[in-house]
């Protein structure tokens, strides 16, 4: 492993934990306070609270199918063509 490698993987790791914490604070300062009285274009709190979880997830996958795509494209050893 090349410290380019371990670098790269240092960075995906503390994004993700970066995400983590961000998840968490979004969720319990805004997700769960939601409670029965707030309707957002006519949906009952529980299904914003789904939705908002769910969609949390997505980004959380996104972003670490992303940093693995940045990683493996920045630590790929050129190979020749013959």
């Amino acid at each position: 492993m090349t410290v380019k490698s371990i670098y790269g993987l240092l960075v995906i790791v503390t994004v993700a934990w970066l995400l983590i914490i961000g998840e968490s604070y979004f969720f319990i300062v805004v997700v769960r306070p939601l409670g029965p009285p707030l309707h957002v274009a006519d949906l009952p709190s529980t299904v914003l609270k789904v939705l908002f979880t769910a969609g949390l997830g997505v980004l959380w996958v996104g972003v670490m199918f992303a940093m693995d795509s940045l990683h493996t494209r920045f630590t790929k050893t050129p190979t020749s063509s013959s």
